[in-house]
C-alpha cells in the first residue's frame, strides 16, 4: 500500500510540475523584438536604466514578450572557454523585469565563423545549447534554433540539410538540460514551406517543438500580401506531414518613414495580428520597437516619441487582453465581403469585433445589434455607431459591447478572404489603378534590375483603358504581379491579352514559381508563344501545376530585344 501511495504521490508531482511547466510560460501572443541587448556590446558598461524605461513601455502597450539574441561567439569566444559575466546580466535584466525571453541560439562560432555544417561542428553548437539553456533554464523557456537559415544573409550557403542535422543535435541537447524547454524550429524568412518540407525530408521534425516564420512580404502590407491565404497555406503544408505543429511568427514588421504613413503601418500591424490570430498563430513577435530601419513602434527614444501604431497596438491588447491568455478568435461576423469582420470571445464570453474595409474605400455597414455598442478606431478616435450603422473604412475599428445574441451569424465559412472559384488571384489585373505607374505590379521585376527599356502606364488598353505598353527593349526587360502564395501540385490558369507594332524578339506572358525565401525561381517557367510584328489584340492561355519547392507565383510580362513596342491588358490567374 505504501508503494502504492508513493507511485500515486509521484505521479501527483510529475502532472503537477508538467502542468506547472506549461503555465509558466506566458501565453500571450503578444511579443516584439524590442531591446537588441547583444547589438549595445558586451565588454562596456550597459545602460540597464534606459533599458528598463523600454520595457516600462513594452508593458504599457500589453507587451510582455522580447526576442533575444545570445551570441554563441560572444558566450564561447574560445572553444571550451565560455564567458557568463555579461550573459548572466542578461538573464537577470530579464527576471527582474518580469520580462518573458524567447532567445535564439545563434550565430557561427568565433573560430569556424560560419554555420555547423560538420559533425564537429554541429557537437560543439550542440554544447553551447546545452551551456545556455542549463544556465538560464530558470529565466528562458523558449529557445529558437538560428534565425533565417533559408537565406544566404545568415546560412551561405543554405541548406536544409545540415541545418536539420544541427536542429537535431540542439533540441538533444537543450532537452538534456531542460525537458520542459520549447525548441523552436526553422525561423525561416518568407512562407518556407519548402525548407520546413526539408526539416521533415530530412528527418528533423520531431526535433522541434513549433515551427517559426517570418512573413515578410514582397508584396505588402498583409491584405495585398494575402496573408490569410499564405497562413492557410502554412498550415496545410504542415498538416499534410501527419504530424501537425503550431506556428510562431517570431519576427515580422511594417516600416513608415514619415507621419502620414504612420497609420498605414498600424493598420499593417494590427491586420497582421488579427489574420494571424485566426489561423492558429500562438505567438507573433513584431519587428520591432526602436525604429530600426523605420520598422518601430517609436520614432525617437530621446526624446520618447510614439507612432500611431505604438497607441495601436496598445489598443489591440486592451481589447484582446495581455499578458496572459488572449481572447479566443471566434470566427467572421457575417458582412460584404468589403468589410472584414473578425470577432473575439474574451475569457469572461464578452465580445469584441474588429472592422475594415477590404479596399481604400469607406463603406456604409449595418451591424445586425442596434443597442449597447461602442467603437474607437485603432487611433484612438471615437467612431459614431447609430443604431448598429457605423462608416467602415481601412483604418481598423474595435468593436465592444457586443453581444453574441444580437450581433448576428459568425463562422469560419464568413472569411472574407476565401476565394471563390475562378477568382482572379491578381491584384489589379487590368492595370486601372496607379500613381506614375500601375499598382501592384513591378517596373523590373520586384527586384527592380530587369528594366532595360521603356516602360509605360498608357490609355491604349482593349476598350481604351488603361494598359501596359514595353517598347525599345534590350536582353533584360519585364514586369511582374505582385506575388500570390501558392503551394505545390496547385493548378493555375493564366489568360492575357497582348497587342504588338514592329516586335522583334520574346515577347510573352509567364507564369514564374518561387520559392519559400521569395527569391529564387522554381523551374520550370512557363510561357506564352512570343509574338512578333504587327497584331491587334490577341489572346493567350497557359496553364501550369506548381511544382515542388513552390510557395507563390508571379505573372510576368516579358519584352526582350525588342524593336518595337508591346502592350499587354486584362490579366487573370485563376487556381482550378
Amino acid at each position: 500500500m505504501l508503494k502504492l501511495i508513493t507511485l500515486v504521490a509521484a505521479l501527483t508531482l510529475v502532472l503537477m510540475q508538467s502542468s506547472f511547466a506549461k503555465e509558466a510560460i506566458d501565453p500571450s501572443p503578444f511579443g516584439i523584438c524590442a531591446l537588441g541587448i547583444m547589438h549595445g556590446g558586451t565588454k562596456q558598461p550597459f545602460p540597464w536604466t534606459s533599458q528598463e524605461a523600454n520595457v516600462r513601455r513594452l508593458k504599457d502597450a500589453g507587451i510582455y514578450w522580447d526576442r533575444l539574441e545570445i551570441w554563441w561567439g560572444a558566450v564561447e569566444p574560445q572553444k571550451g572557454q565560455f564567458e557568463w559575466a555579461f550573459p548572466d546580466q542578461v538573464a537577470q535584466f530579464y527576471r527582474e523585469q518580469k520580462l518573458n525571453g524567447m532567445v535564439i541560439l545563434c550565430y557561427s562560432s568565433a573560430w569556424y565563423r560560419k554555420p555547423p555544417d560538420t559533425p564537429e561542428e554541429r557537437a560543439a553548437y550542440a554544447n553551447y545549447v546545452y551551456q545556455m539553456v542549463n544556465r538560464y533554464k530558470d529565466t528562458f523557456k523558449v529557445w529558437e534554433i538560428w534565425n533565417e537559415p533559408n537565406i544566404e544573409s545568415f546560412w551561405k550557403p543554405s541548406n536544409v540539410r545540415d541545418y536539420t542535422l544541427m536542429l537535431i543535435e540542439a533540441y538533444k541537447a537543450a532537452k538534456k538540460a531542460d525537458p520542459d524547454c520549447i525548441i523552436l524550429g526553422g525561423a525561416v524568412n518568407g512562407p518556407g514551406y519548402d525548407f520546413v518540407q526539408g526539416i521533415y525530408d530530412n528527418g528533423g521534425w520531431d526535433y522541434c517543438d513549433a515551427i517559426s516564420i517570418h512573413p515578410y512580404s514582397l508584396g505588402g502590407p498583409p491584405l495585398s500580401q494575402r496573408l490569410d491565404r499564405w497562413l492557410r497555406f502554412q498550415n496545410s503544408e504542415i498538416a499534410k506531414t501527419g504530424k501537425p505543429k503550431p506556428v510562431w511568427v517570431s519576427e515580422c514588421g511594417y516600416a513608415s518613414v514619415k507621419p502620414e504613413e504612420e497609420p498605414g503601418q498600424a493598420t499593417a500591424i494590427v491586420q497582421a495580428y488579427l489574420i494571424a490570430l485566426a489561423n492558429g498563430v500562438q505567438k507573433y513577435f513584431y519587428f520591432n520597437y526602436g525604429n530600426y530601419s523605420n520598422w518601430g513602434l517609436i520614432r525617437t527614444n530621446d526624446p520618447w516619441t510614439p507612432k500611431v501604431s505604438y497607441g495601436a497596438y496598445k489598443l489591440m491588447t486592451q481589447a484582446l487582453g495581455s499578458p496572459g491568455p488572449c481572447a479566443e478568435f471566434e470566427g467572421y461576423l457575417d458582412l460584404p465581403r468589403n468589410v472584414a469582420g473578425y470577432v473575439f470571445r474574451k475569457a469572461g464570453g464578452d465580445r469584441v469585433v474588429f472592422l475594415w474595409s477590404n479596399d481604400d474605400q469607406v463603406h456604409s455597414t449595418q451591424l445586425r445589434q442596434a443597442v449597447g455598442l461602442k467603437a474607437v478606431d485603432i487611433a484612438g478616435k471615437p467612431v459614431s455607431i447609430d443604431n448598429g450603422a457605423l462608416s467602415v473604412g481601412p483604418l481598423p475599428i474595435i468593436v465592444t459591447g457586443v453581444d453574441s445574441r444580437k450581433i448576428g451569424p459568425v463562422g469560419k465559412q464568413f472569411n472574407p478572404y476565401l476565394e471563390a472559384k475562378g477568382q482572379n488571384l491578381l491584384l489589379n489585373p487590368s492595370f486601372e489603378s496607379g500613381g506614375d505607374h500601375a499598382d501592384y505590379w513591378n517596373i523590373g521585376r520586384f527586384y527592380s534590375r530587369d528594366k532595360d527599356g521603356t516602360f509605360a502606364w498608357t490609355n491604349d488598353g482593349r476598350d481604351g483603358s488603361k494598359c501596359i505598353s514595353v517598347s525599345q527593349s534590350g536582353d533584360v526587360c519585364a514586369c511582374d504581379s505582385y506575388p500570390v502564395p501558392a503551394a505545390p501540385g496547385q493548378k493555375y490558369r493564366l489568360t492575357g491579352w497582348i497587342k504588338t507594332k514592329d516586335a522583334t524578339g520574346a515577347n510573352v506572358i509567364g507564369i514564374f514559381w518561387y520559392n519559400g525565401n521569395q527569391w529564387h525561381i522554381v523551374p520550370p517557367t512557363i510561357k506564352t508563344p512570343t509574338i512578333t510584328g504587327t497584331n491587334d489584340w490577341r489572346e493567350f492561355t497557359i496553364e501550369g501545376t506548381a511544382p515542388k519547392g513552390t510557395s507563390q507565383v508571379r505573372v510576368n510580362l516579358t519584352s526582350e530585344n525588342n524593336k518595337g513596342t508591346v502592350w499587354f491588358d486584362d490579366m487573370k490567374l485563376e487556381q482550378e
